[in-house]
């Protein structure tokens, strides 16, 4: 009887200390998906700056503005621009 006794001891044991085992690593999991949600969060806040950034500098305006200060470019001559109908042909302005 006392053989069966510390058997079912030392069995007890080890079961407590899978648990411990468990649970320990059940906390560190938690800890890493709290920080990469934290992280997702970020980016998600990033991705919305930089697209209302890419409609800011899409903007008609700002584009007219880039290329007349930087790119130091004009509006073409009137009597350049030719205009082409959908039937074929060309007109000149």
């Amino acid at each position: 009887m006392g053989r069966l006794n510390i058997l079912l001891l030392a069995l007890v044991i080890f079961c407590a200390m899978l648990v411990v085992e468990q649970q320990h690593a059940a906390r560190t999991l938690f800890v890493a998906l709290g920080q990469e949600q934290q992280a997702e969060h970020q980016i998600e806040v990033a991705f919305t700056r930089l697209q209302l950034q890419q409609v800011a500098l899409a903007k008609g305006e700002r584009v007219d503005e880039v290329a007349r200060t930087r790119l130091d470019m004009n509006p073409p001559a009137p009597g350049s621009v030719v205009f082409m109908q959908l039937e074929g042909g060309f007109q000149r302005e």
